[in-house]
């Protein structure tokens, strides 16, 4: 029997961002739009936004027809090809959105040394560095898949977050990690180097998505493949020691860490753009073709290395989800929350 993960922890989200004043954080109801189509679907074919073709392939490993890290091989399920990069740019699209232009929420003043966790494309890195023109800007990753020709206040490393830090106690200003779930298995401790490495006054920012989603108004079956999936995605990464769904435990591993005024902002995210909300319609322009590539992304090596799944297999239960999330009749959505946390000075210690 697949594992099932709370019937809805919206409630329980909502409770941790209670002092929120953000009058942009997430409605009680996301109000579908009554405007409609001939269509069952909002595109009828199979055909991605992102096709996109790998101009160059050096030193990586292949399953499945996509491509994955090589160095600390096996320990991320997500690929590295053309396909993926894009999507992750795609996906700070979505954030950005989310934030209304923004690309943190903790109060930085001046920051000079930012660190980005699994920092992917880089393209948040990249965006910060020029953002804050002073700050050294860092981003660290098992794939050297980020852009040669960068910004001269940043630059991108090949490491594991999850060894030892090779950098100076009290350093940065800022540590940034963004959809980390599922290439964690020790989180109080990564909160704890975090915490190690910042300066005092510093500020530790999570990003973080529930690998999950619910619909308001009842259009999410149960025992809908969507939600098969998703169950296999959390009993399978948990099996690992990498669960993905660990939004819920950021504000007490942040405070056990030693972070002072920890703060918690959550948002409703449309998997497609059925909302009658202007500025929803268009995040769930974008959150639905991430959410479509997201499946194979999440779902290809965790369904054929662990759940025992062959290729073909897979491929075909794969379609089928995507399919189910094509359904104009969905109004599926998920959780974005941004966790931030500030070390406290020598004064307050």
């Amino acid at each position: 029997m697949l594992p099932q993960l709370p019937e809805n922890p919206v409630d329980r989200a909502f409770s941790f961002a209670q002092d929120s004043q953000d009058s942009s954080g997430p409605p009680s109801y996301i109000e579908p739009s009554t405007e409609d189509s001939d269509e069952d679907n909002y595109w009828s074919d199979a055909q991605s936004d992102l096709t996109s073709l790998a101009s160059e392939v050096t030193n990586y490993v292949y399953e499945n027809g996509r491509r994955y890290h090589s160095y600390r091989e096996g320990k991320y399920v997500l690929p590295n090809d053309e396909e993926e990069k894009d999507r992750l740019d795609l996906v700070h699209h979505v954030f950005t959105l989310i934030l209304r232009g923004r690309y943190h929420l903790a109060p930085l003043v001046n920051p000079q040394n930012i660190l980005d966790l699994g920092t992917g494309t880089g393209i948040w890195a990249l965006d910060m560095a020029d953002l804050y023109p002073s700050a050294t800007v860092i981003g660290n990753d098992l794939s050297p898949i980020q852009p040669a020709f960068i910004a001269p206040n940043a630059q991108f490393v090949i490491e594991d977050f999850e060894e030892d830090w090779e950098y100076p106690d009290n350093k940065f200003d800022m540590v940034h990690g963004r959809t980390l779930a599922g290439s964690v298995k020790d989180w109080p401790e990564l909160f704890a180097k975090a915490y190690k490495h910042l300066r005092p006054g510093g500020y530790f920012e999570m990003q973080e998505a529930p690998i999950w989603c619910w619909s308001d108004d009842g259009s999410l079956e149960p025992d809908s493949a969507l939600v098969q999936f998703l169950s296999i995605l959390e009993q399978e990464s948990s099996k690992a020691n990498r669960s993905l769904n660990i939004v819920d435990k950021l504000k007490p591993w942040m405070i056990d860490a030693g972070f002072r005024d920890v703060q918690v902002r959550v948002y409703k995210c449309p998997w497609g753009p059925w909302p009658k909300d202007p500025h929803l319609k268009e995040i769930g322009r974008y959150q639905y073709i991430n959410a479509i590539e997201s499946v194979d992304s999440y779902g290809l090596a965790l369904m054929t290395r662990s759940v025992g799944y062959t290729e073909e297999q897979a491929k075909i239960f794969l379609a089928i989800v995507k399919n189910q999330l094509r359904t104009k009749s969905l109004h599926a959505y998920n959780l974005i929350y941004f966790v931030y946390g500030r070390k406290p000075t020598e004064d307050e210690l």
